[in-house]
């Protein structure tokens, strides 16, 4: 917020030239009661002139009536701070009587907080009354005793309590009046007269016919003294002393028949430079404060920041303007550190006061910002925390202390905390990473196969693999037919991990059945086979017109006697051989009576020709192109590895006889 000082005198203003130089000058007039002067930004030294008001005036119903005291008049210059609150009581007028008139009222100046008494000026005394002829009864008052002043105006509680009277004079003696010093009035000493005039008798009392002292409702240390007793000549009676802090003043001596009145009281000076009179006060009391120079008009945007932010000092007067501390006049500014700091501007014309501000920058609040998990994985919550102030506010629609879940990327969160008493403001980050899930993939080297048939699982996509049933990677045998749903989890470096599953169908075993139907006409042999288990349909390779086609009938018919093997494939791609001995009725020579084994078959390399004494053999693809020859005793073992899966012929002969025999390389 910007503030601006300037000047403002909403008391009674005036304007004084001492030589070049233009003052400001306010004046407090008397209103019976207290008055405040607030000392404007930039005035540091000030001259108070303080005026004791005059007393009354005694004897008003004589033809000659007496002559009041007049009040002090004292001058000093002080040092004073801006804002300082300085407390005024300017004194009344004392009352006018028909004999003995009031004192005048002092007029004080202190400071409001300490109560440390700047400036005072005592009350002129009252006027006296005049006595003649039978002195035992004046106008019915007793003579025994001087009357009491009455009392003086100028405290809001009525003024200083009357002194006590002098004793009765007599015709040829005279009293002269006492000092008043810094509590009671002394007494008035003997001049002829058998009996003197009593002085105040407390801080509070004046003397004879006066009124004096302060009041210790205002004053912390009571009343500043009472004022002398008047001095008397024989039939007359002079003013009583006005009060003062360091003693009251002499009373007024009456010359011939008129009516002395009392002098002004002793007062109080704590300035230096004094300008002291006394005795002359008319009046009311009056108080001037004159300002020795003239203040600076000075526009601040803040006398408060936080640290950070900046603010501008920009004073105005008679000439150029220089600030300390590295301010420059009407240029933005930014402290470097908290604390309050006394910035002061001075002026190259001697008549402009300096000013001086204080600039509090308050320390910004020690934010924190915090999260309960700097890395997840998406779909996964964090709650943002901010501490360290009073208030959080989080950047990209955060909630303090409120969970969410953030999509994938790399964030940087900022909170603003701000502490509600200063209402400074302090930010701080946090860091926050979200992962993709990895992009698990379940696999099998095979989802359908038979009983008995072994499967391997896989994952892929992560780093690590478990799964709800098996080992990743571990063949296993599955045991029962149907189908089965497994699945992985699969976790990344992250730690971020994602499901995958797989359905394995395991179906039952292939099996094969078959007729057989011998060749008797010659080529008229049948072999009808029946498939069950696996996973319809089935393909079908019969061995006798080359193989792994599996583009052949399910039944083979016009068939010659001898060995037929056929291979059968269900959907599942489970397989099954089987070979079938067709019997021939058909003669062909001796080769019934040629008696061999040839073993394994099918075979997946090397397969044995068993034949009691020497032969000789040969194997040739089935449409007839010569592989291999041989002879042999009894056994021979025989290496097909260098040739491809699929459907042989071996020819064993001894002596006369010939046997052919279908071999299955798979």
């Amino acid at each position: 917020m910007k503030k601006i000082y300037t000047l403002k005198l909403f008391l009674i203003a005036l304007a004084i030239t001492v030589g070049s130089i233009s003052w400001s000058q306010v004046t407090y007039d008397y209103t019976g009661g207290l008055q405040t002067y607030v000392v404007p930004p930039g005035v540091t030294s000030i001259e108070i002139e303080s005026i004791g008001a005059e007393g009354g005036v005694g004897g008003m119903t004589l033809m000659t009536p007496g002559i009041s005291g007049k009040g002090a008049s004292m001058q000093g210059n002080f040092a004073v701070t801006p804002g300082q609150t300085i407390t005024i009581l300017v004194g009344g007028q004392g009352d006018d009587a028909e004999h003995v008139g009031g004192g005048g009222g002092g007029t004080f100046v202190w400071d409001t907080d300490t109560e440390v008494l700047y400036i005072a000026s005592g009350g002129g005394g009252g006027g006296g009354k005049r006595t003649s002829g039978d002195l035992s009864n004046i106008d019915g008052i007793d003579a025994t005793t001087a009357e009491n002043g009455t009392n003086g105006n100028g405290f809001p509680d009525g003024g200083g309590v009357a002194g006590n009277g002098g004793t009765t004079p007599t015709v040829t003696n005279k009293a002269s009046g006492g000092a008043g010093w810094n509590s009671n009035g002394s007494n008035g000493s003997t001049h002829g007269c058998t009996s003197n005039s009593l002085g105040g008798q407390t801080p509070l009392s004046g003397g004879a016919g006066g009124s004096g002292g302060g009041s210790d409702i205002y004053i912390a240390d009571g009343g500043f003294g009472g004022g002398g007793g008047g001095n008397a000549r024989c039939g007359a009676v002079g003013g009583g002393g006005g009060g003062g802090y360091s003693g009251g003043g002499a009373g007024g001596e009456v010359i011939s028949t008129n009516f002395a009145g009392g002098g002004g009281g002793g007062s109080y000076n704590g300035g230096t430079d004094q300008i002291n009179t006394a005795g002359i006060g008319t009046g009311n009391g009056q108080v001037i404060i004159t300002e020795l120079c003239n203040a600076l008009t000075v526009t601040v945007t803040d006398e408060i920041i936080c640290l950070g932010d900046s603010f501008t000092l920009d004073a105005e007067g008679g000439g150029d303007i220089t600030w300390d501390g590295g301010v420059v006049n009407g240029e933005e500014f930014t402290p470097d550190a908290a604390g309050v700091t006394t910035y002061t501007a001075t002026s190259d014309a001697d008549d402009d006061c300096p000013y001086s501000i204080d600039i509090e920058v308050l320390a910004l609040p020690e934010v924190t910002a915090s999260v309960d998990f700097e890395e997840i994985c998406v779909g996964e919550s964090i709650t943002l925390t901010g501490g360290g102030a009073d208030d959080y506010a989080w950047d990209m629609g955060v909630t303090d202390g409120e969970g969410f879940t953030p999509g994938t990327g790399e964030y940087i969160y900022t909170v603003t905390g701000t502490d509600t008493e200063t209402g400074c403001e302090n930010t701080a980050e946090v860091e926050v990473s979200v992962y993709d899930l990895p992009e698990v993939v379940a696999t099998a080297t095979d989802e359908e196969i038979c009983l008995g048939e072994s499967v391997t699982l896989n994952g892929e996509g992560a780093t690590t693999y478990v799964w709800d049933a098996e080992e990743d990677g571990i063949e296993f045998t599955p045991t029962e037919t149907g189908s089965t749903t497994y699945t992985v989890e699969g976790t990344d470096d992250n730690g971020c991990s994602n499901d995958a599953e797989i359905e394995i169908t395991v179906y039952e075993e292939l099996e094969i059945t078959y007729s057989t139907t011998e060749e008797i006409m010659g080529s008229d042999g049948e072999i009808n086979i029946t498939v069950t288990g696996g996973n319809p349909a089935y393909t079908f390779d019969w061995d006798n017109d080359g193989t792994g086609d599996f583009d052949d009938d399910e039944d083979l018919t016009g068939l010659t006697g001898g060995t037929y093997t056929v291979v059968v494939m269900c959907d599942a791609g489970c397989s099954i051989t089987e070979t079938i001995d067709l019997g021939s009725q058909v003669g062909i020579g001796e080769n019934s009576e040629l008696s061999i084994s040839v073993y394994p078959n099918p075979t997946t390399a090397e397969f044995v020709i068993e034949l009691e004494g020497n032969f000789s053999y040969t194997i040739t693809t089935i449409d007839g192109q010569l592989l291999q020859t041989g002879t042999a005793f009894n056994k021979e073992n025989i290496s097909l590895s260098n040739y491809a899966n699929g459907m042989y012929v071996v020819e064993v002969s001894n002596n006369s006889l010939t046997k052919s025999v279908q071999l299955i390389k798979q």
